[in-house]
């Protein structure tokens, strides 16, 4: 439990900073990652986006909302009962503005050695490989 605690502390720290940075922008972190999704893969569907970030569809859907409502994505028209979302132009530059305000937070993680980042990568990879479950067999 102690590493468990250890990473959740971690987490709880690293997104009220990044929030903290974000907060001038009028976004939250969870919005900004909406975006930066959205950027690598335009007319993306709430389903798919929730997969992504492992939030439900309903949460997914909540984001693109307030994201439209703010004028940073435009929705597609319901085809079906998927709707699609991509980055108004006004979403592209609150974008660039959102990732200038986290260059001091790469800064500071670009401080740490390279040896450090390396190992911290391949260990929080090996924690969420481990937490993983082993797929259920077809037959059960």
């Amino acid at each position: 439990m102690d590493l468990i605690t250890t990473i959740l502390r971690f987490h709880h720290i690293l997104e009220a900073r990044l929030d903290r940075a974000l907060n001038g922008c009028g976004l939250s972190f969870a919005q900004y990652e909406v975006m930066e999704i959205l950027v690598a893969e335009p007319k993306l569907h709430g389903g798919e986006l929730g997969r992504r970030l492992h939030i439900t569809r309903q949460s997914a859907h909540g984001l693109f909302r307030q994201l439209a409502r703010a004028g940073l994505i435009e929705l597609l028209p319901r085809d079906g009962a998927i709707r699609c979302a991509w980055l108004t132009r006004a979403g592209r530059k609150r974008l660039d503005i959102c990732r200038c305000a986290l260059e001091s937070i790469e800064r500071a993680t670009g401080a740490l050695p390279s040896t450090t980042a390396r190992d911290l990568r391949e260990t929080l990879s090996s924690f969420e490989a481990a937490l993983i479950p082993p797929p259920r067999p077809w037959w059960l």
